[in-house]
């Protein structure tokens, strides 16, 4: 006998569900992926810890605010549906085994999601303007002294981390490019460009710029080994490549540190946004982002490309101040409307 929806924590029930599909690692595997995200989506909009997660908490807007906490947050469509997949699957399973609260109707959510899909727009995305602030937090960060294995591995690790943000910001590109880069793709930090392999196995250009060369060849040098990806972990696994979760954590760190709301994939939405203001073609940003149609760098980013709009804007308003000497000189001196008084 199934447990009464308010004695089952939401974490208890995902447990119970992914215990269901042991005979399929992968989806298990993807499902557990796509629902931790969801956890942590309810844990901050609930304000309680993941592990006292009711299953009241359900309400007929929960898959509609969560899509749309999967597109703040720069997830790609094809993973914003995987995990959209999971939590639907999740709910069939609540359903069919009497865990979802009364006052929650699956019907009405997923009617409500089809609905908010068909009327709102892909929202373009908006970059903290203070991201640049992530490379000062690590080109400031001082270097350990030293000679013992410690203080070695604490100076790479900063040096790692300098050499991770400034390649984000210099390349625009994906977390996975970015962490399947090897050595000699980028010569040790003297490679101005190099081909990577993006979505759908479409090749394109990355490119360093100075500043992000001589944070690779600073960290390349202080290594002094032979591994060859270009980004290592210096702990327990020393030598092996460094994961996705090790480079977003990295981003992350500095954030946190911050305040501000930042993740490895805004800096792709923050040169875009830069590059456009610079006056580069959609065209050429399409190609540095690996947009397989200009239709989609259009849709997202070409809101951003009419600076002289806002130009105009500033030019053509008039502070209330200006707006009233005008008035005056155009009926002469206060004759026409009095001042306020107290």
């Amino acid at each position: 006998m199934m447990p009464e929806p308010s004695e089952t924590s939401i974490l208890s029930a995902v447990g119970q569900f992914l215990e269901t599909l042991r005979a399929d690692r992968n989806t298990q595997r993807t499902y557990s992926t796509g629902l931790g995200s969801f956890l942590h989506f309810a844990s901050q909009e609930s304000d309680l810890p993941k592990p006292e997660l009711p299953l009241g908490l359900f309400q007929d807007d929960t898959l509609e605010r969560f899509q749309g906490y999967l597109t703040e947050r720069g997830y790609s469509r094809f993973t914003s549906r995987t995990y959209m997949a999971s939590l639907s699957a999740f709910l069939s399973y609540l359903l069919a085994h009497d865990m979802l609260p009364a006052s929650f109707s699956p019907v009405k959510a997923r009617a409500r999601l089809r609905q908010s899909n068909r009327r709102a727009p892909y929202p373009a995305p908006v970059p903290d303007p203070a991201l640049p602030l992530i490379i000062r937090y690590y080109d400031e960060m001082p270097l350990p002294e030293g000679a013992g294995r410690e203080a070695a591995a604490a100076r790479l690790c900063i040096l790692r981390s300098r050499a991770i943000v400034h390649t984000l910001y210099s390349s625009a590109g994906r977390i996975a490019e970015v962490a399947s880069l090897n050595r000699r793709d980028v010569a040790d930090g003297r490679q101005t460009r190099v081909v990577v392999t993006g979505k759908g196995g479409k090749q394109r250009f990355i490119y360093f710029t100075a500043d992000a060369l001589a944070a690779i060849s600073r960290y390349v040098a202080e290594r002094q080994d032979t591994h060859q990806p270009l980004f290592v972990a210096h702990g327990r696994q020393r030598g092996a490549r460094l994961s996705k979760v090790s480079i977003w954590e990295t981003v992350k760190k500095a954030a946190r540190a911050l305040r501000i709301d930042v993740s490895p994939h805004d800096f792709r939405h923050y040169r875009a946004r830069q590059m456009l203001d610079q006056g580069a073609p959609l065209e050429a940003i399409q190609d540095i982002l690996g947009h397989s149609d200009i239709g989609t760098t259009r849709k997202v980013y070409a809101i951003y490309s009419r600076p002289s709009v806002h130009e105009i804007f500033e030019r053509a308003t008039l502070s209330p101040t200006e707006a009233i000497a005008r008035l005056d000189q155009e009926q002469g001196e206060g004759n026409r409307y009095p001042r306020g008084s107290v």
